[in-house]
């Protein structure tokens, strides 16, 4: 059974709900229900495991919710943590709305096979980009032990932003916000004020902003455009999926923003003591707040390492580096362009 610290009414009728995931740098991640009457409504739905099921569950139970009675069902993004639970709410639950973005939606893996696929690619192209083939080992090992071919949701509702989602008193407004994932959601409250950022924005930590095989775009672009489009929103209470409930969103927004010049700024200072660089050799000399590059695991170093490919595409699309391809090797690096002089 859950604690009572496990789902925290927030406001009336609108609850927070604790669930483990084996994440170890997250631990944890939170969903939240809207209820009015007899109607529900669940915004993520955690890792698809049995402890996860469990805690969500129980939660529920001591609301007084069951599986069954969740009448619509948000996924914020396309991440484990977040769909997790969907085909087990909708096997018994038949009748609800399950929304998604189509982008989101559009990348969803259909079969084993399918996602061994997209691990191998992911990792080939890893490599491509410097990371040595000793590592890359170590991090495709990460990724089966904690990844799996999940059952995943299949969306009933697809969204792409401006929806309102309407029942009794509440009235949900979809936000399209772009850049952790390609089909990244929020909801938005109009009369409590009160913002669902999901992994969008977290009140300590900068979410992971990665560049990847299927991700190819410019997402850090994506993401800092995706902030500037909610600096104007009145939200007095942020909702996010980890860590705590916050506050004075302008302020966060402009505290990420900073990060992310800093981190342009530092990847611009590592490459002017080389010709050129790869992606990896960049990340390694990159400070990461979670601890030295030789301390992070496998998976932190993957994480890392695809969030620096997310600052170096800003950094090429913005024209500031070139990408420069080996056609012997294929390996790829970057370097900066010099300015002529007038």
């Amino acid at each position: 059974m859950s604690s009572p610290k496990d789902s925290v009414e927030v406001i009336p009728d609108l609850y927070q709900i604790r669930i483990p995931i084996p994440i170890r740098s997250l631990d944890y991640v939170f969903s939240y229900l809207a209820v009015d009457g007899n109607d529900n409504l669940l915004i993520d739905s955690g890792w698809p495991s049995d402890q996860s099921r469990k805690a969500l569950e129980s939660s529920l139970t001591n609301i007084g919710v069951s599986f069954s009675q969740v009448k619509r069902l948000v996924i914020s993004h396309l991440h484990p943590d977040h769909f997790g639970l969907a085909r087990l709410i909708q096997e018994q639950s038949p009748d609800s709305k399950v929304f998604m973005h189509r982008a989101d939606a559009a990348g969803i893996l259909k079969s084993q096979a399918d996602f061994d696929r997209f691990i191998d690619e992911l990792h080939s192209w890893l490599g491509t980009h410097g990371t040595p083939d000793y590592l890359l080992e170590e991090m495709l090992k990460a990724s089966k032990e904690t990844l799996r071919f999940f059952e995943l949701p299949k969306p009933n509702v697809l969204v792409n932003g401006g929806e309102l989602i309407e029942f009794g008193k509440w009235s949900f407004e979809v936000l399209a916000t772009p850049g952790h994932t390609v089909g990244m959601i929020c909801l938005y409250d109009k009369r409590s004020e009160i913002l669902f950022s999901g992994d969008h924005i977290l009140p300590t930590i900068t979410p992971n902003v990665s560049l990847g095989p299927r991700y190819m775009g410019n997402p850090l672009g994506d993401y800092l455009d995706s902030l500037k489009g909610l600096k104007g929103l009145q939200a007095k209470l942020i909702l996010p999926s980890h860590e705590i409930i916050f506050f004075n969103l302008r302020k966060r927004i402009q505290e990420i923003e900073y990060h992310h010049e800093e981190r342009l700024a530092e990847t611009l200072r590592i490459m002017a003591k080389s010709h050129s660089q790869s992606a990896f050799e960049i990340a390694t000399n990159l400070h990461w707040n979670s601890g030295k590059w030789e301390a992070l695991s496998p998976w932190d170093k993957r994480a890392a390492l695809m969030e620096t490919l997310a600052h170096l595409e800003y950094l090429k699309e913005s024209e500031q580096i070139q990408e420069i391809r080996d056609a012997g090797s294929k390996k790829i690096g970057f370097a900066l362009i010099k300015k002529r002089e007038k």
